[in-house]
């Protein structure tokens, strides 16, 4: 799954505007959230995006998604599958989290950042538990943990983020 695969998928699979009672991400149009807009448009005065994240459209959804999260955690420089499903979690938990579950991963000490230790480390990865074990599998499953632990005010949304991270996660592998 290339980066714009990735990218279109989420957009779709986090449908247009929504407004869910309980849902930490808030006010949100297509994953995007009224606040990362709001610091986006800060440091992005030049692209004219939108000061209500109900006006945001499909394309500049795609690039903040690209820089905030793909960009940022150099999702180019992952296994495929790993990259779609690190963009879940990141649009999903926030980039540290992600980047903090994929440390965890690999053994490695979790500082919540993406730099040459974690790539290097996910390049020369093994399981220790299966022989033909993916990191992308693994990833998911630290993923699935993770909601499954959610406190009281998130759990209404964990059957719907399982489902979403198992059809992420058929779709990346599947080519």
């Amino acid at each position: 799954m290339t980066r714009d695969e990735a990218v279109a998928l989420m957009i779709r699979l986090e449908g247009g505007e929504a407004n869910v009672k309980g849902d930490p991400g808030g006010h949100t149009k297509y994953g995007i959230t009224q606040a990362t807009l709001d610091s986006y448009r800060k440091n992005a005065p030049l692209l004219g995006l939108p000061t209500n994240v109900a006006n945001l459209t499909t394309t500049q959804a795609a690039v903040i998604y690209i820089d905030v999260d793909w960009d940022a955690m150099q999702c180019d420089e992952l296994p495929a599958p790993l990259a779609a499903l690190m963009l879940n979690s990141a649009v999903n938990q926030g980039e540290p989290t992600a980047v903090g579950l994929l440390q965890e991963c690999l053994g490695l000490r979790v500082d919540r950042l993406m730099g040459p230790a974690t790539l290097a480390e996910v390049a020369t990865w093994k399981s220790k538990y299966m022989p033909e074990q993916t990191l992308a599998e693994e990833f998911a499953a630290r993923v699935a943990v993770r909601y499954a632990s959610l406190n009281r005010t998130e759990w209404q949304f964990e059957l719907g983020w399982m489902r979403r991270l198992f059809r992420i996660y058929t779709l990346a592998i599947s080519g």
